[in-house]
């Protein structure tokens, strides 16, 4: 939830400036949800929909809205 209140928070300044930044830290846990960690891959899926939905409705503003989801690094020997 601090997603969605943070993004609440500062969206509206960042409209009035018209122009802003929102990137959300999501997971590859968003795409193929583990099921030993469902509460955490359902929490980052949630944060890809909330993002798509605020770059969707924020069409037309110098607000951009971003996810990055980074994979599992494999060290290769």
């Amino acid at each position: 939830m601090s997603a969605c209140g943070l993004s609440r928070h500062y969206l509206s300044r960042m409209k009035a400036a018209n122009w802003g930044r929102i990137i959300f830290i999501s997971s590859e846990s968003a795409i193929n949800i583990p099921v030993e960690m469902l509460h955490y891959g359902v929490t980052k899926t949630m944060q890809v929909a909330l993002a798509r939905g605020l770059a969707e409705d924020d069409v037309g503003d110098s607000v951009t809205v971003n996810s990055v989801l980074p994979a599992p690094l494999v060290r290769r020997v």
